[in-house]
Parts: C-alpha cells; sequence; structure tokens
C-alpha cells in the first residue's frame, strides 16, 4: 500500500510545482499522483519518472495510453477509477468494463472505489452504492486489481472484510440460509456451478449428496435457492409451484457473482444480513 493524491495542473501552480518537479510531493510522504484532467501524455511520462502515476481511465484515451506505455515505466503507470458521491452518479457496468478492457490490453494495474454502509456515498459503480464491502469487494476483484474504501473513517471490521477478499485463494458466494439441516452441507462442500444457465436458473453441483432426501413443492420466486438431490439451484425469475426444497435466498450482488464463475469451483457462506 502507499499514499497517493489527486492532482491537477491548478494544483501543481498553486504549489508551485510542475510535472518535471514533484519534490514537494515525495516530502510529503506521497508515493504517488492521480493525474485527473489538463495533463499531456509526454507530461504523464515525465511525472512517471519521478512517482508511480494513477491514470483516470475516464479521461486517459487509447492513443494516449499507447504513447504513455512505450515511454513510462510500466511499473510505474498504475490506474483508478473515479469515485461518485452522489446517489445515481456512478458509473455503470458497461462503461467500467469498456475502460478496464482498453487498460489490460496495455497491461495497466487498475483500482477501484467502494463505499461503507456509514456513508454509502464513495463508490465507482453505482450497483454497489448500498452493498456491504464484503461482496463489493468479492464483485470489483472480478475486474480489477486494487479495491480502495472511498468513504471517510472506514471502521476496522470494513477494512477487514476487504483485505479477507483480496486474500481469498477460492470463489466465494454469499446466501441467506432459512434451514439448520443444510448449513453443513452448504459450507462443507465445494460446487461447481454449471457452464451455462437453465431457462431459469443458475444451478451448482456437487458429487456429495445431501444426507436428507426430502421431497417438497414450493412455489419459486427470484433470488430463491432451492436444493433437489444434491444440486443447488439458484433462481433468476419468479414462477409457479415445482418440486424443489427451498432452502434460502441470494441478493442481487451475489446473483452477480455466481454468473461471473460458470464453470467454476465455489464456496458458499452464510449471510446473515
Amino acid at each position: 500500500y502507499y499514499a497517493f493524491l489527486d492532482i491537477n495542473p491548478e494544483i501543481l501552480k498553486e504549489l508551485n510545482s510542475s510535472p518535471r518537479d514533484l519534490s514537494k510531493f515525495k516530502e510529503a510522504g506521497f508515493k504517488g499522483v492521480r493525474a485527473d484532467y489538463g495533463f499531456k501524455k509526454e507530461e504523464i511520462v515525465e511525472m512517471s519518472r519521478q512517482l508511480i502515476v494513477e491514470l483516470n481511465p475516464m479521461l486517459v484515451t487509447r492513443e494516449e495510453l499507447e504513447y504513455i506505455t512505450r515511454n513510462a515505466d510500466p511499473e510505474r503507470v498504475k490506474a483508478i477509477h473515479n469515485y461518485y458521491p452522489v446517489i445515481y452518479s456512478g458509473i455503470s457496468r458497461e462503461i467500467f468494463h469498456e475502460k478496464n478492457r482498453l487498460l489490460k490490453e496495455k497491461g495497466i494495474e487498475i483500482g477501484a472505489f467502494i463505499s461503507t454502509p456509514m456513508f454509502n456515498l464513495r463508490t465507482t459503480l453505482e450497483i454497489l452504492r448500498f452493498i456491504e464491502p464484503f461482496d463489493s469487494a468479492n464483485y470489483l476483484f472480478k475486474y480489477v486489481d486494487r479495491v480502495l474504501i472511498g468513504d471517510p473513517i472506514p471502521k476496522e471490521e470494513w477494512l477487514i472484510q476487504v483485505q479477507e477478499v483480496a486474500r481469498l485463494e477460492g470463489n466465494v458466494v454469499r446466501i441467506k440460509v432459512y434451514r439448520e439441516d443444510v448449513i453443513e452441507y452448504l459450507t462443507k462442500n465445494k460446487f461447481r456451478v454449471e457452464d451455462e444457465d437453465r431457462e431459469y436458473a443458475i444451478v451448482a453441483i456437487t458429487d456429495q449428496q445431501f444426507p436428507l432426501n426430502c421431497k417438497c413443492y414450493t412455489k419459486i420466486f427470484r433470488n430463491s435457492v432451492a436444493l433437489r438431490g444434491r444440486d443447488i439451484w439458484i433462481f433468476t425469475r419468479d414462477l409457479d409451484v415445482a418440486p424443489f426444497n427451498l432452502i434460502g435466498e441470494i441478493d442481487d450482488i451475489n446473483l452477480e457473482i455466481m454468473k461471473l464463475l460458470r464453470g467454476k469451483l465455489i464456496n458458499f457462506r452464510l449471510k446473515e444480513k
């Protein structure tokens, strides 16, 4: 980890600095700067010779990236998305993925912001504004290399959640469980998510048979988690009554994470809230 700060030409002028002279930031203990608006590609290269430079993915063009990656030290060029404090102002997943693809083509490390339950402010993706730090980080780490908490004064538990996700060695999906008799089966076994969705569900399978071979009919609703045989079915729309054992539910962000893990092994974890 290292400290960096946002800069633009006006800030440099105010501090009697320039792209050729970032010594004041070095002396203050910063190891990097985030080049916001107003810098030419040549100036970004010059700054990278002094400090790590964080690019703004929303501003840098393909042509500028070509020049920067050819002329700058690749270890000193990274990118981090903006955060958007105003509700509904965060960017869409489509724009997020588009900008990330461009950066990944050049091998540039990417970061993004998440908010916290205390403020729900400084997030990059709007869909993550009201999501718990664990789930936000679990989603973002599928696309970026670094996750930063944007809101001030984060609680230690939120920092620990992000750190835990960063250190995960496998794939985790969190669900709420209604029945205690299925908890051990869900949490002790690994499941493989089927490569393709069924018409109305995502299915996760395991080699271990559920010890209680009970059968019942239940009303199927969107985001319901059901057991049939040894398979876990997660439904993506409201349906009629069908022969499944309803055991819990999944929230929207964990459903999205599940979709990203087709063909992969996962562990289920309990979500209390």
